[in-house]
């Protein structure tokens, strides 16, 4: 007998158990069986809308894990699945009928008569994960606006942020009102934790995030620079900031956050060709990647910072199809290209005089790229030259403030090569859709940005992205929680799932620290890892602890939470009782892992909250409520996404 066949057995022989008394709001599903190792179907039942199908192993059945989904949302009684267990293994198969209006059944009972167990419910588990993978977890609002529109709907809603209204958010503006514009590195971190908290524009907050550490740059070397420029007045000096360094702090969190603002509004309304131009000569990658120095005076080379990294992080990827040489011939196309401040009609104009008097704010003005040409390589630069996608840049000799022109046309070149559509698409299917993207995944993506028809043109950001979210590979029931959330990620959706409160720097900012993921503040260029398995070690998993337990015993407005009156305003009963217990339990867990947690870690955590310090039985109090909320949010299922 083969090996599939002899599975196959097994898989039938396993659902042969199923059965019991219909008790759920629909029917409970029979007449299961397969018409070929691929394909299964059971009898319709009264009153459904659609089947979920839930799938789990032998071995880890005797174990004590259940089933988890496998297939949501099925619309008719049959149901297709390639998968094979691994050798010596069998899979079992549970199905559910599902209402819109009563809600889905129950799986059935054993052999014995128990209920069978479910690691969660396909319908909560998959809102949990949207609300972790296209934002900062779930809060109420969230899980209540999924409830109302439904999966897709959601997801169409949140990829068209300006529909949804933020001007009645009390929560986010009170707090934002006090950080926009952002004057030093502790406000620029807290609006990035206010926002992913607050804010109902969860894929916005998310995006922008994404692209922040895409193109990223340091606040403290930009700071650095800036202590120069705005130096302190004892010794005294001509032009200095008598408040020293809060000029230069100022100036920092202006240079970050106006990339910050920039990048939000062309994730959405943009295209990659315009977001990697915002980046290029935006103040803060000028002076991060040292393009203010890169000049042509006929002695020294230009410098190849930017040029390398625009190449390797930023567009192609390291294995892009570039080399050296192209290195060299994008270096001089930035070479002349510095900052200087300028009056506010001459932001936009790279070949406007400078201001003088750049260190006083009269007249107004900014300081922003500027370009000159003295400084500037105008021979003829040569790109992927020997390739099919050879890019000559024009010599300007004659007509030197041409060279203004050298960037646009070197990043035409750039963004037209295949290398950069895949590279990109990759990273955002590795921070939005899984670790490992197939290559069928990337071509999905890459077709999508070359189509030239979209509202943005070729590479439209928003339009790339919602490709990533309508791939069946993003809502694919076995691709769940195969991702880790960043800290930053980890710390904001335990506020959310517990309603509690933050202004973005107490306690939050020390524990970003110790996890070295601290927002805008990042020297490497290539940004944070987006693969989740950088996250994992024994020294952060006990700082994301101990930040669920300071969560919990702290209770003021800057932060902490009160998890017994978010229960009971959210209609939970917190009074002694093993069934309040239950309900208590049941309603973190939907909160923290949209169901989807094991009945043994279920029934160990109930324990603890009927059991004193000693291990008696006792009735659940504040503190306890309090100890179990930390409990979970300790739990290596709550890193996951």
């Amino acid at each position: 007998m083969s090996t599939k066949i002899l599975r196959f057995l097994l898989l039938t022989a396993v659902l042969g158990l199923l059965g019991g008394p219909g008790v759920g709001a629909v029917d409970e599903v029979g007449g299961m069986q397969f018409e070929s190792p691929e394909t299964t179907v059971w009898d319709p039942a009264a009153g459904t809308d659609f089947y979920n199908l839930y799938r789990g192993t032998l071995s880890l059945l005797a174990a004590g894990h259940p089933a988890q989904c496998h297939g949501h949302a099925i619309p008719t009684a049959t149901f297709e699945t390639a998968a094979e267990p691994d050798q010596n293994e069998a899979y079992f198969y549970l199905v559910t009928a599902e209402s819109w209006l009563d809600g889905e059944g129950t799986p059935g009972t054993d052999s014995i008569g128990n209920r069978r167990a479910l690691l969660g419910r396909c319908t909560p588990v998959l809102r949990g994960h949207v609300q972790n993978r296209l934002g900062y977890g779930g809060d109420i609002w969230t899980r209540d606006r999924i409830a109302l529109l439904g999966l897709q709907l959601y997801i169409e809603e949140q990829l068209d942020p300006d529909s949804i209204d933020e001007g009645h958010n009390t929560e986010l503006k009170i707090r934002l009102e006090e950080l926009d514009p952002p004057e030093d590195i502790f406000e620029m971190i807290a609006q990035r934790v206010v926002r992913a908290v607050y804010a109902r524009r969860q894929l916005q907050q998310q995006y922008t995030a994404f692209w922040i550490n895409h193109f990223n740059t340091d606040w403290s070397k930009i700071q650095e620079l800036y202590n120069g420029a705005f130096p302190p007045c004892d010794p005294v000096v001509p032009q200095c900031d008598p408040l020293y360094p809060a000029r230069s702090y100022l100036e920092s969190s202006k240079a970050q956050n106006d990339d910050t603002v920039r990048f939000r509004n062309l994730g959405f309304n943009g295209s990659f060709r315009q977001i990697v131009e915002a980046s290029a000569l935006s103040t803060a990658m000028i002076i991060y990647l040292d393009t203010y120095t890169n000049i042509d005076d006929g002695i020294n080379p230009p410098n190849e910072n930017y040029a390398r990294e625009l190449l390797e992080l930023f567009a192609m990827g390291v294995d892009g199809g570039y080399n050296q040489g192209d290195v060299e011939e994008l270096a001089k196309v930035f070479s002349g290209w510095t900052l200087c401040k300028k009056a506010t009609a001459d932001l936009g104009d790279p070949l406007a005089p400078c201001l003088s008097n750049y260190w006083e704010d009269d007249p107004p003005g900014a300081i922003v790229a500027t370009y000159r040409s003295a400084f500037h390589t105008c021979e003829a630069k040569l790109l992927f030259q020997g390739t099919q996608y050879e890019d000559t840049i024009p010599d300007t000799c004659g007509n030197p403030d041409d060279g203004v022109q050298d960037v646009g046309l070197a990043l035409d070149a750039i963004v037209a090569h295949p290398a950069t559509a895949r590279f990109i698409s990759r990273k955002i299917l590795q921070r939005f859709v899984t670790d490992s993207p197939t290559e069928e995944m990337i071509d999905t993506l890459v077709a999508v940005w070359d189509d030239s028809a979209n509202p943005h043109g070729v590479g439209d950001l928003r339009e790339v992205l919602r490709a990533a979210l309508q791939l069946d590979e993003f809502l694919d029931p076995n691709r769940l929680r195969d991702k880790i959330k960043t800290p930053l990620e980890h710390y904001a959706s335990a506020i959310r799932s517990v309603g509690g409160r933050t202004d973005g720097v107490d306690q939050v900012v020390n524990y970003l620290v110790l996890a070295n993921h601290i927002p805008h503040y990042n020297p490497v260029p290539t940004g944070f890892p987006e693969v989740g398995s950088e996250w994992v070690d024994t020294n952060g998993i006990l700082t994301r602890q101990n930040f669920g337990i300071q969560l919990v015993a702290q209770d003021t407005p800057e932060f902490g939470s009160d998890p017994v009156s978010f229960l009971e305003a959210n209609g939970i009963s917190t009074a002694p009782g093993e069934e309040n217990a239950k309900q208590v339990l049941d309603f973190l867990i939907e909160m923290m892992f949209g169901t989807a947690l094991g009945p043994a870690d279920r029934q160990a955590a109930l324990d603890y909250m009927l059991t004193d310090d000693f291990g008696n039985p006792a009735d659940h109090d504040s503190t306890r409520i309090r100890e179990i909320v930390a409990v979970l949010l300790g739990l290596a299922q709550f890193q996951e996404q």
